[in-house]
């Protein structure tokens, strides 16, 4: 971008190639300076208009007075972002309107405003504008009370941190910075009262006296199609001017390949309250970071052993090499000295909670002699110290800074947005107020990346590569699930939904009737009965709705959800009761919170393997309801999958059944139900999907009181009511049916097949013989480790996947013990490398004699570690036979042949019988955990979890 500089006019009779174009500077998204270039939604439209014309633009930019200056004495061409005055077109020609800036309200969706018809509407609610706007008089004219701000980003701010209740600016603005500052529970709540001041058009100008460039640009402009004008606006709009469509497919190098293959599992620290980042629930660590975590994974093929922790005791895990990378980690110059970060994925303001009503942060100084508690190891850790001395209180888990703010022992909490937002509705925490963010020069804000350990350093440019891959749209999904409404996180439900005044009116001039459609085919979670009634889980939904307030929800008839999605997109119904927020419903409904979670899983046929990542489908066909919000993730996620559309889940469950289909993408719920229903017995399910179905309702985007209604609906579920709902389709038992017809069938052909196979065997059992001892040779010596002559990682890979796939489908019990030599680096660095592999060969020998059995597997999984699994009957008896193990290693006087070496191992056991959902992966880092368990313990322990 090149600023304003005295220039001669450029324009001559005939129109020059090169035009320079007059832009506002820091205008965003419609025009600003970033890196070296221009940007924004307005020269992306300058650009597609120069490409039509045939032109060169030029951009410089300044204030809009400078602008509009230099263009009126003719040192520039045009002028962009210029709205038609009558006075203005005396010495201006106008292009048609490309933009209509119109001035909508935004609000928070957790404490939506309702219906706001006219200003008045807005009295008695905390109302936020720019400082000096121009509608600022027509709006304190009608009595209203205004909070002014310096600029739009301080007002987003404003907005999300509860000062006010509504604030008021341009729609693309508005959005933009939101979604930018990753709050994405505010949203646009109608167009604002104002008349004609909520109008704004954005022309392209250009001087009388140069009417031939003025033509070209008329022209070039008309023949921008209206959709790429469209898709220019939701590029801003809604992913802050990212590519809708990522890099491109994601490919590896050979080199990376290797890499990838020889690194083998990596352990991936991620803190387990840090919500909704990454947090425990139940067994297993989920949240935005995880998701991030799994895509990445999936795209790399990179395996991933989570280990959860607190901040304080993952660093040092990290720092000594015991984790490999660490998520969730803020980029600092001290860090970098034993850290390869990746770009960032999500930035997120920290921000001061308090009960102090007359708080309000700007600059440290404001923090002096207050009692502020902050996390250890947060980047802005020492800067804080330093500045509040004593008073800096130092915490090593987030719930217990908010449970000291609870009980008075503190006075303000620093944490990250909604990570604090999260905790204070855990813990409901009343009167807890935000008093602004914190800001520290040299320090711009917590970014949140991926950190690899130095030994790993070409892992962090493949995850950069990954990131880059993944869409904008796919992005927004993530953070939309995470940091929409809901935040990950919801207060318990009383059973009331108060409505206001404003809010009852609307319905009695509807007649309290709301009209809704439904997917006829989705049973359990929704669909008809033999009476073409609305029946299944959301019909249990929507009569607790009718019981709480006046309205009739009437169901609008449809044949599949195909008709009920078009149904909505042409407002034949005001809402659907069951839907996933996706980027394209995004462009016609709104929705509430989720009210349901549902497994998404993949089925195949009985003889199909199991899977460990979607990935592994790639080039297979898969079926998926056409229409279903899975269908639009997975075809932006998966471009080399083979996607087939199917009408409903009986065509697609047939389908696959038939070997029409290789897989089918389906939830838990509804597969359960219609292999049942149908009798499929030689179905099972291959493979989870790490992202759920989050079902909310979706309502009309042009009833934004609908919404209020509907979301205070949702959150007046009790939570008694929601685990009810969730076990409505859980307890659904899947019963299998014999097909005696296709057994005899199998039967005979199988004895058929084994007559052609002896006499073939027969001609060939000499070659045969004298291959497989070639090829057993082969296989031996690929999966050996060389030192220990015990299964090497690959073995490892290989081995466990199958072992585990058979105590799935046998419903057996699979134990898998992660053994580690304690203080083992101590031993290479006292008596040399050489003792070292001779104590490493003992133990695999000491390892042998006590896993003889058929089922027992040994492997080498890295340096000092090994792992031991098994399929068992007792898990008593593999305790046993592990801690026999134990302490034969700890009694041996010379186990490495020197008798000053008393060499000790700590054990990691994870056992459980593997259901449909489980993965090796779960189990791995279980057995990791009790691992890091004993360690901490004392070591020379075993430590047991059940999973």
């Amino acid at each position: 971008m090149v600023y304003l500089l005295a220039a001669p006019p450029a324009w001559a009779q005939e129109v020059s190639d090169t035009v320079t174009v007059g832009i506002v500077a820091d205008n965003k998204p419609y025009s600003f300076n970033e890196g070296r270039g221009a940007s924004g939604f307005s020269v992306d439209i300058l650009r597609e208009v120069a490409e039509q014309a045939d032109l060169k633009f030029t951009f410089r930019a300044g204030s809009w007075p400078e602008v509009y200056g230099a263009f009126m004495r003719g040192e520039l061409d045009v002028i962009d972002g210029i709205s038609f005055r009558q006075d203005r077109a005396e010495q201006i020609l106008f292009t048609e309107p490309y933009h209509i800036r119109q001035t909508y309200l935004m609000h928070d969706t957790q404490n939506p405003v309702g219906n706001v018809d006219s200003i008045e509407d807005l009295q008695g609610l905390r109302v936020g504008v720019v400082r000096d706007i121009y509608y600022r008089d027509a709006l304190t004219e009608k009595g209203i009370t205004l909070n002014t701000y310096d600029s739009l980003h301080s007002l987003i701010r404003a907005l999300a941190f509860g000062w006010v209740d509504v604030i008021i600016g341009p729609q693309l603005t508005l959005q933009y910075y939101a979604n930018e500052a990753g709050f994405r529970f505010l949203a646009i709540a109608g167009k604002a009262p104002l008349g004609d001041l909520a109008r704004e058009d954005f022309r392209i100008g250009v001087l009388k006296t140069n009417e031939a460039l003025f033509n070209r640009i008329s022209q070039g402009l008309a023949e921008i199609p209206d959709q790429r004008k469209r898709e220019l606006l939701e590029r801003w709009q809604e992913f802050g001017g990212a590519s809708l469509s990522g890099s491109g497919n994601f490919v590896l190098s050979p080199e990376q390949r290797r890499f990838i293959a020889e690194t083998g599992p990596v352990r991936v620290g991620l803190m387990r309250d840090y919500a909704p980042y990454s947090f425990e629930s139940g067994t297993r660590i989920q949240g935005l970071t995880v998701d991030i975590l799994n895509r990445l994974s999936d795209l790399t093929g990179l395996q991933v052993i989570p280990v959860g922790g607190q901040w304080i005791e993952l660093l040092p895990l990290f720092r000594n090499g015991e984790i490999d990378i660490l998520a969730n980690m803020s980029f600092s110059p001290e860090r970098s000295a034993f850290t390869r970060f990746t770009e960032p994925y999500h930035t997120i303001p920290n921000v001061a909670f308090t009960r102090e009503q007359d708080l309000s942060l700007n600059t440290l100084e404001d923090l002096k002699g207050m009692r502020v508690a902050l996390g250890s190891g947060i980047y802005y850790e020492q800067p804080l110290q330093e500045a509040l001395g004593d008073d800096a209180r130092i915490f090593t888990a987030q719930d217990a800074m908010f449970e000291a703010l609870a009980r008075g022992q503190v006075d303000v909490v620093l944490a990250a947005l909604p990570n604090g937002n999260f905790w204070v509705r855990e813990l409901g925490l009343p009167g807890v107020r935000i008093a602004g963010e914190l800001i520290l020069d040299g320090l711009p804000g917590e970014d949140l990346r991926f950190g690899v350990r130095p030994g790993l350093a070409p892992l962090a440019g493949i995850l950069d590569q990954a990131l880059a891959t993944i869409s904008a749209e796919e992005i927004r999904t993530i953070e939309d699930r995470w940091l929409g409404a809901s935040g990950g996180t919801r207060q318990p439900g009383t059973g009331k939904a108060n409505l206001t005044e404003a809010e009852l009116a609307w319905l009695e001039n509807r007649s309290n009737r709301v009209s809704m459609c439904i997917d006829p085919d989705w049973l359990p979670l929704e669909g008809r009965d033999a009476n073409r009634k609305h029946a299944g889980l959301s019909a249990e939904v929507f009569r607790l709705f009718a019981e709480r307030t006046p309205i009739h929800f009437d169901v609008v008839p449809t044949d599949n959800w195909q008709q009920s999605m078009q149904a909505a997109r042409e407002r034949r119904c005001d809402l659907l009761a069951m839907a996933m927020k996706t980027p394209e419903r995004s462009e016609f409904m709104n929705f509430t919170e989720p009210y349901l979670e549902v497994p998404n899983v993949v089925l195949g046929r009985i003889e199909a393997p199991f899977i460990e990542r979607i990935g592994d489908l790639r080039g297979q066909k898969v079926g998926v309801v056409e229409g279903y919000a899975f269908a639009e993730l997975l075809q932006t996620r998966y471009p080399s999958m083979d996607l087939i559309g199917v009408s409903n889940e009986q065509e697609g469950l047939r389908r696959l059944q038939n070997h029409e289909l290789d897989g089918y993408i389906t939830t838990l719920a509804t597969a359960s139900y219609y292999m049942q229903e149908l009798g499929l017995a030689d179905l099972k399910v291959i493979g989870r999907i790490p992202a759920d179905w989050s079902l909310a309702v979706a309502i009309r985007d042009d009833e934004p009181v609908l919404l209020g209604i509907m979301q205070k609906l949702v959150s007046s579920l009790t939570t008694e009511e929601r685990r009810s709902l969730e076990s409505h389709w859980r307890n659904i038992q899947l019963k299998q049916t014999v097909d005696y017809t296709l057994i005899w069938q199998l039967l005979i052909a199988g004895a058929l097949v084994t007559a052609l196979l002896i006499y073939w065997n027969r001609k060939l059992g000499r070659l045969n013989k004298e291959l497989a001892v070639a090829n057993e040779t082969l296989a031996r010596l690929s999966v050996t480790d060389d030192l220990t002559q015990l299964g090497n990682r690959s073995y490892f890979d290989q081995e466990f996947r199958k072992s585990f796939q058979w105590c799935q489908r046998h419903h057996s019990g699979i134990a898998v013990a992660m053994v580690d030599a304690d203080h083992f680096k101590k031993i290479n660095d006292t008596f040399g490398h050489e003792a070292g592999d001779l104590c490493l060969k003992a133990l695999a020998d000491t390892m042998r004699k006590h896993f003889r059995r058929e089922t027992d597997r040994l492997s080498r999984f890295g340096g000092e570690e090994f792992v031991v699994f098994a399929s068992y009957e007792d898990s008593d008896e593999i305790r046993n036979r592990l801690e026999t193990f134990r302490e034969a290693v700890a009694s041996a006087c010379n186990i490495c042949g020197h008798n000053d070496i008393r060499l000790t191992i700590s054990i990691g056991l994870a056992t459980g019988i593997p259901g449909p959902e489980a993965s090796p992966a779960e189990f791995l880092r279980q057995a990791d955990q009790a691992l890091y368990q004993a360690k901490q313990n004392g070591r020379n322990r075993l430590e047991v979890r059940a999973v």
